[in-house]
């Protein structure tokens, strides 16, 4: 019997793979002075320096003392920036340890320095009293700011009891999401920065009208009790429970050509070709969704109206929508540590659609 040889084909079958999602692009750093303008620290040492002249006549004048104020505030908050944009591990260390640091920072401007520049006038002792004055609210602000985090931590835990965070539905043209947010604009969001500011402003004013000023000269716990906690604490809590009273049912909706957003039964959508900027940002007290173009100007924070206990505002971006984005012309960038997902639309791409 003959053997019958079946000839083997040589061509393989491939199997399609589908492509890697592209990396986001991260635009021009661009130049240094523009940089150095949006670092806190240069404005702290700004306010700062002209803090000094206020402090050298020996007498109290508000003026410099707002200064202070504001560049204390700044240090603290750009160091509690850098720590959340650490790994959480090495960030809770950094921060720990940049809370005991402060405070002793804060015992020695207060208590040990001044005693070795007493005993004879010294123009050093106006740069001492800005120092002072400065290391009150950063402590206080970098006290706050690990206060919060540990919170966050302790919340995380019980993250499963808590309602599920949003998820994508299937759309009849898309995904939806549903969440609870605070609708803003850019006029609103500015609006509730300055009331803040000025209810602090107000009860720091109170503070040093009842105590005549006095409030100078107590001791170091004292005074971070009466400068920061008295005035920072009410205004926190009332910006928080005015704004989430105005919480209300929201959704978006990605489509294949705009995106839809739907606020409390109101609709305006944005074709993707005019976004000009959308921020999403999916967690923490600040996740929000920012969307500018086409005459809509349109903040919605979502972090502050979620219910307590929920680890996630918003739901991730599918790969879907940041294609659709990035094919639209949009610019994609992540924020360091991955907290918000940015995408602009670059000079040259808005001039070529003109």
């Amino acid at each position: 019997m003959s053997e019958h040889h079946v000839p083997r084909s040589t061509h393989h079958t491939v199997h399609s793979v589908a492509p890697a999602d592209p990396e986001p692009v991260r635009p021009e750093p661009g130049p240094v002075w523009r940089r150095i303008l949006h670092l806190p620290l240069f404005w702290a040492l700004v306010c700062g320096g002209l803090a000094v002249p206020g402090y050298l006549g020996g007498g109290f004048e508000f003026l410099s003392f707002l200064l202070t104020l504001v560049g204390g505030w700044l240090c603290g908050f750009s160091f509690v920036n850098a720590t959340l944009r650490m790994p959480d591990r090495r960030g809770l260390i950094v921060h720990i340890v940049g809370a005991v640091g402060a405070g002793l920072l804060l015992w020695l401007l207060i208590e040990a320095v001044p005693a070795l520049l007493a005993p004879k006038p010294n123009p050093a002792l106006a740069f001492l009293a800005v120092l002072q004055m400065g290391a009150v609210p950063a402590a206080g602000w970098v006290w706050l700011g690990l206060i919060s985090r540990i919170t966050a931590m302790i919340g995380a835990r019980d993250a499963a009891k808590a309602p599920p965070a949003p998820q994508w539905e299937a759309a009849e043209r898309g995904s939806l999401a549903r969440f609870r947010g605070v609708p803003l604009g850019t006029r609103a969001l500015v609006f509730w920065c300055i009331l803040t500011a000025a209810v602090v402003a107000i009860l720091i004013l109170v503070v040093l009208i009842v105590t005549g000023g006095r409030i100078l000269n107590v001791g170091p716990k004292l005074f971070l009790l009466l400068y920061v906690v008295v005035p920072g604490l009410p205004a926190y809590l009332l910006m928080s429970w005015l704004m989430r009273r105005r919480a209300v049912d929201c959704a978006v909706r990605f489509d294949a050509d705009r995106v839809r957003f739907e606020v409390d039964g109101t609709e305006q959508g944005i074709r993707y070709r005019e976004l000009e900027r959308l921020v999403w940002r999916t967690e923490g007290d600040f996740a929000r969704i920012e969307a500018r173009g086409s005459g809509v100007d349109l903040t919605l924070i979502a972090g502050i109206a979620r219910k307590p206990g929920g680890s996630a505002a918003l739901p991730t971006l599918s790969r879907r929508v940041v294609r659709l984005m990035e094919e639209a012309g949009l610019t994609s960038r992540t924020l360091r540590g991955g907290r918000a997902l940015i995408f602009e639309r670059t000079p040259a791409v808005a001039a070529s659609r003109r």
